[in-house]
């Protein structure tokens, strides 16, 4: 590998792989947590003893670092089985970032900003659907008690991916959360219309009395409306 694939990246090659199963594209992403700092680790997954490596390792400030080809077998799901599918190094890109997985240490704001744009690259290029972007514990967790990356909030990363990958995926990933998409994010438009400010909240869902609505805070109130009903949006004050 003579460069790296994504950009940004940096280049610190790991020869800890093998090749991808015949026939098998990639289609998953599995996101880890390192346990230690991004020198040790780098260097224990390129160490040919360690028989582990990942494709991608993503340090505090953001910083991304390439050790393995996406087109390659990198070796960091270990024994794995969920969603009705096995051996998840065979079809995955292994994405790394520096926690100590204790669901204290914090995962920094520049990390999660690196490994947003590096997940959105991968799924623009592999045409990866957001029920196939998960944790290590999701899918060994149940067979060799991996946690990691413990604390990282998933759910909410999915979300804030959707805005920025095709509608196609968008659609996905609203519906891998149980939402009902909302094409042309109406409340987002509504609010600076009504000039609100910023979001103070990610976009919810409620049910009162058998009616699901969807409804957003921001610092001047709340936008809200009937799921579904999207041109029928309507302003809320946060006391009153």
């Amino acid at each position: 590998m003579a460069l790296p694939e994504f950009p940004r990246a940096r280049l610190y090659a790991s020869n800890n792989y093998n090749e991808r199963p015949t026939a098998m594209p990639i289609s998953a992403i599995v996101l880890h947590a390192t346990v230690g700092e991004a020198g040790p680790s780098l260097a224990w997954l390129s160490n040919p003893e360690s028989f582990v490596s990942v494709h991608y390792l993503i340090d505090r400030d953001g910083t991304i670092y390439q050790m393995v080809s996406e087109s390659l077998r990198a070796w960091h799901a270990g024994p794995s089985f969920y969603n009705g599918l096995s051996d998840w190094n065979n079809f995955s890109v292994g994405i790394e970032m520096v926690n100590r997985n204790d669901g204290v240490d914090t995962y920094e704001p520049e990390m999660v900003e690196a490994c947003r744009q590096l997940c959105i690259y991968l799924v623009k290029k592999y045409a990866i659907q957001p029920n196939v972007i998960v944790t290590h514990a999701m899918i060994s967790g149940a067979i060799t008690g991996k946690s990691d990356p413990k604390g990282f909030p998933l759910k909410e990363f999915i979300m804030s991916l959707a805005a920025q990958i095709p509608n196609e995926v968008r659609l996905a990933a609203w519906r891998t959360l149980g939402i009902d998409y909302n094409p042309d994010a109406m409340l987002q438009k509504k609010a600076r219309e009504w000039g609100l400010g910023r979001p103070v909240t990610n976009e919810l869902r409620v049910s009162v009395n058998g009616v699901r609505w969807a409804y957003q805070g921001f610092e001047g109130g709340i936008v809200a409306c009937v799921e579904g009903d999207w041109q029928n949006v309507r302003k809320m004050d946060w006391i009153g």
